[in-house]
């Protein structure tokens, strides 16, 4: 008896879930013909594929969230909290009371064999500020640097910046351009064996190349040329050596500023010029030329007069 009541419970559910199948199956059948379903159920399906495909990146993507900074490398974070990433840190900059060196590891090894031509030097001076190349005379832009023993030396950055030109000339030799902080470029010349590229961010002090000799000056032998432009126009060297950048900007504005004034000066003197030596219009001078023959005509009177008294 008690196994079959089991057996017919066994049964009722069977049925049971039997009549549900039933149920499931025809309620879906009757929404599948609703227009709405087949659009809901794709992006369902869409939204379950997704969402797993999020699931399974989530855990790499937070280790490298973790461990690397935004460009990809470890960060480094200071004590205050803010990050920084290693490319930041190598990022040199001038510092406020940097000036400008010679282009030498050791100054007291070189000598300056070639001047900056100053166009208000003397006359001596001058000449010896000329470089003689192809049957001419050229002004010397710059500076010319030898060893001592005449071997070659290394050349280095006179200031902080970052290398904008390097390329091999044919009468220069190889020439290295370095851009500083407020328009100041340094050029150096006749070089060999160049360490830098361009877009290199370099130190005062950095080598850039060996000194070597060139066609332009081959009467300098081994040697360096370096030239200083501030806003393109060519500075002294000898001038600009222990100057920091913002006293070579600072020097070229009183420079303008003296010219200014002398050309104020000129104009004023030019007017007071004027002024000593009045100019006579057509009118006063033919005043005096009537007033100066009636004055003959007169006299003339007078001298007929005294010619009848007699």
């Amino acid at each position: 008896m008690g196994a079959e009541v089991i057996i017919m419970k066994d049964q009722e559910k069977q049925q049971s879930a039997a009549r549900e199948k039933r149920g499931v199956g025809s309620k879906l059948r009757q929404w599948s013909k609703n227009k709405w379903f087949w659009p809901a159920a794709y992006l369902s399906a869409c939204a379950v594929l997704l969402g797993a495909y999020f699931l399974i990146q989530s855990p790499a993507g937070t280790d490298q969230s973790e461990e690397e900074g935004p460009f990809g490398g470890e960060e480094e974070f200071a004590e205050d909290g803010e990050g920084g990433t290693d490319e930041e840190d190598s990022m040199p900059t001038a510092a406020e009371d940097e000036t400008m060196q010679m282009p030498v590891s050791d100054e007291e090894s070189v000598d300056i064999i070639g001047y900056y031509y100053d166009h208000d030097a003397a006359a001596e001076e001058q000449q010896d500020a000329l470089v003689y190349y192809n049957n001419m005379y050229y002004q010397n832009k710059g500076i010319d640097i030898a060893d001592q023993d005449g071997e070659a030396f290394e050349v280095t950055a006179a200031a902080t910046g970052e290398v904008v030109n390097v390329e091999e000339d044919e009468i220069l030799g190889h020439v290295v351009d370095v851009k500083h902080d407020d328009d100041i470029v340094t050029s150096y010349s006749s070089l060999e064996d160049v360490e830098v590229v361009e877009g290199d961010t370099i130190t005062q002090g950095s080598v850039l190349g060996m000194a070597s000799r060139n066609l332009y000056n081959s009467d300098a032998g081994v040697h360096a040329h370096f030239e200083i432009r501030r806003n393109g126009d060519p500075v002294n060297p000898t001038d600009a050596f222990h100057q920091s950048l913002k006293a070579l900007n600072s020097s070229e504005n009183s420079e303008e500023e003296e010219m200014a004034r002398d050309e104020e000066n000129a104009d004023e003197e030019e007017s007071s010029s004027l002024e000593e030596f009045p100019i006579f219009d057509g009118d006063e001078e033919e005043e005096d030329e009537g007033e100066s023959e009636k004055q003959q005509d007169e006299e003339q009177d007078e001298s007929d007069e005294d010619e009848t008294e007699e």
